[in-house]
């Protein structure tokens, strides 16, 4: 299952940008590194699926490319390729954690579909538009909100929307308005990740992101997917284990 989170994570990062022409994506052995064209951490990140097997030089192209262009980045990689032979590598870098996410899994088999009168409120997203309205939710997580957010979105907008990639985002709308968004990433037949969960901040303590989330799952399960999976925060680990979802991994931010 850890290669499976793996796998989903490298997915939903870099499947948008190889199709996206103003964006890049390399794929080293021990690594891969996706530069959006943007100055966005968010968006350009260094991941490091095989820390056991990792070398300076890999890291170092990495970086290098990035530091060429003096734009921000991250790096992620999970607690089992977190070895002392990383670490000091990063340590030599001048690369500190910034923060950790816990890698966890459901199986849909065990789960039960659930219904929520708030359910006929969320669209697929399908068209510029509503698009334009999943990226405002999304940047909005910032304050101000995040520019280069609506930029990665508007650039990218062709690949999201083509029915081939097959990524879905999911819109709440609230008094007519974007209030909250979530993306979910197959990587395969049964694999699908859920991403970037966010709610306005007004509109939180509504229960919208309960319905989003069951929403997300409903559909997952309906398209025949067998494993759902996520990152959780340390403060909605309790919530998802209630769903069913289990620890199976940390993974870690540095920069």
């Amino acid at each position: 299952m850890l290669s499976r989170l793996s796998a989903n994570f490298q997915h939903h990062i870099a499947h948008i940008p190889e199709c996206t022409e103003s964006m890049q994506v390399r794929h080293l052995d021990s690594l891969s590194f996706v530069d959006s064209g943007l100055s966005c951490d968010t968006f350009n990140i260094i991941h490091i699926h095989n820390g056991a097997e990792l070398t300076e030089d890999e890291l170092q192209k990495a970086l290098q490319h990035f530091h060429a262009q003096a734009s921000d980045y991250c790096i992620w990689i999970t607690k089992e390729g977190l070895g002392a032979k990383t670490k000091e590598l990063f340590a030599q870098a001048g690369i500190e954690q910034q923060a950790s996410e816990v890698g966890m899994v459901l199986d849909l088999s065990e789960y039960v579909l659930r219904a929520n009168e708030k359910h006929p409120n969320i669209q697929i997203v399908e068209n510029s538009s509503s698009l334009a309205e999943y990226a405002n939710v999304i940047a909005a997580n910032w304050t101000p909100p995040d520019q280069n957010v609506l930029s990665f979105y508007q650039n990218s907008a062709d690949a999201w929307l083509d029915p081939a990639n097959k990524m879905i985002l999911l819109v709440y709308y609230a008094e007519g308005q974007a209030v909250s968004a979530v993306e979910l990433c197959p990587s395969d037949e049964a694999t699908i990740g859920l991403y970037g969960f966010a709610t306005l901040e007004a509109y939180r303590g509504r229960g919208i992101g309960t319905a989003l989330m069951t929403y997300s799952l409903n559909l997952a399960k309906q398209l025949g997917y067998k494993n759902a999976i996520l990152q959780a925060t340390e403060d909605g680990i309790g919530i998802y284990k209630k769903m069913g979802f289990k620890e199976v991994t940390t993974f870690y931010e540095y920069a």
